[in-house]
């Protein structure tokens, strides 16, 4: 239900602010008068209403703050309080405001995962995570797992960006400037060998055609492109295209260690947790963020639904490395299956790191090297004639 702020004033004439779950302006006036309260204006929250449409984001401040939720609770201090004292003073104030909103929720009779369901700010893994450790007794522990993995998460993804940005950077601007070197040839390559009655070399004739080309219809060929590209993605289907970023040469396996060290993470930590198994495999299927291997965990998930063995459901995915595979076996048969899902997202977070390593490591010279051909190309194209035509006039 929608949160309202309201003004009022209470029988010995003091006034009052604060918020109230009602669901509708209508409601909150009557709950207000039956807690004796004389309520001046009432108004909807609308930051809680942006938070539920804009949807959650994951960052430091929202695990920071899960972590030192975690903490009070730990320390044996109140919900109330806790949530009170993470209002005041979270890192942001988005996330401060929704705590404050939890809290009203929970004073009026509301469950915690059901305070956070409302806003848009916590993850529905986090939701269904808490729900389970309110049915488990065991909310601290389940905040403070989520937040260790969420912390984790970004820090995989912000080495990844940091890994990605030079090469990146280094693609477009060197694109950049050998295309403007190849529009500015072309003119000059004309006037120079176009009095010339010999034939030009391939490689000038090229660079020639190519140049004219960008000169007289560059903008129309770059909105070609990027409307041939728009077409594609629109009309290939998402699972397609997911498939395809996994078999990339350099790309997809970093992906592939990626999904299986989150995967393997949030289902051992679940699994840890109390969750049942079945949930906890739906659960961590969410967090995929990739509709292939999405698509080959929900066969397994219904696999063990029907009554097979995770490792035998797991074993029939294609997606799934042998390695992981060799895990979760090994993991049902000893009883250790947390264990050994942990040992297993420890080892590919390793070959993450050492396959981003890798891939920063041959990228930068590869794309060098290819740049250097490139702009070598350009170079022979003007060279080449004039080497000919001095071999003419000796």
């Amino acid at each position: 239900m929608p949160l309202y702020h309201y003004q009022a004033t209470d029988p010995t004439g003091r006034a009052l602010r604060g918020l109230v779950d009602a669901g509708s302006r209508a409601g909150a006036y009557e709950k207000l008068r039956g807690r004796g309260l004389f309520p001046t204006q009432v108004q909807e929250d609308v930051g809680a209403a942006r938070a539920r449409s804009t949807g959650a984001k994951a960052d430091d401040a929202l695990a920071y703050g899960i972590l030192q939720l975690a903490a009070l609770l730990r320390s044996s201090i109140p919900m109330d309080e806790a949530l009170d004292s993470l209002s005041h003073n979270a890192e942001s104030v988005k996330l401060g405001r929704a705590f404050a909103r939890v809290r009203v929720r929970l004073r009026e009779g509301e469950t915690l995962a059901g305070s956070m369901a409302e806003e848009g700010i916590f993850p529905s893994m986090l939701v269904r995570m808490v729900q389970a450790g309110e049915e488990a007794g065991k909310p601290a522990e389940i905040l403070e797992r989520y937040a260790e993995f969420l912390a984790r998460d970004l820090e995989h993804q912000r080495a990844l960006v940091s890994a990605l940005t030079y090469p990146v950077m280094l693609v477009v601007l060197s694109s950049l400037l050998f295309f403007g070197l190849l529009a500015f040839l072309t003119p000059v390559l004309n006037e120079m060998y176009g009095a010339i009655e010999a034939p030009l070399p391939p490689i000038t004739r090229l660079v020639v055609a190519v140049g004219g080309v960008l000169r007289s219809y560059g903008p129309l060929v770059v909105v070609g492109v990027g409307l041939l590209v728009y077409l594609v993605r629109r009309l290939t289907p998402p699972v397609t295209l997911d498939h395809l970023r996994l078999r990339l040469p350099l790309l997809g396996p970093l992906e592939r260690c990626g999904l299986m060290s989150r995967w393997a993470r949030t289902l051992g930590m679940l699994h840890g947790a109390g969750v049942p198994l079945l949930r906890a495999l739906s659960m961590s299927r969410e967090v995929v963020g990739n509709l292939a291997m999405d698509l080959e965990l929900r066969h397994a998930e219904t696999a063990v639904e029907r009554g097979e063995s995770i490792a035998d459901a797991i074993s029939r995915s294609y997606l799934v490395p042998p390695l992981l595979q060799q895990f979760l076996k090994t993991g049902v048969r000893s009883g250790e299956l947390e264990p050994m899902l942990k040992s297993a997202a420890s080892f590919y977070d390793r070959e993450l790191e050492r396959r981003r390593a890798l891939m920063v490591r041959y990228l930068e010279p590869g794309l060098i090297l290819v740049m250097g051909l490139l702009v070598g190309g350009l170079v022979l194209s003007v060279l080449m004639p004039l080497a000919d035509l001095a071999s003419r006039v000796m």
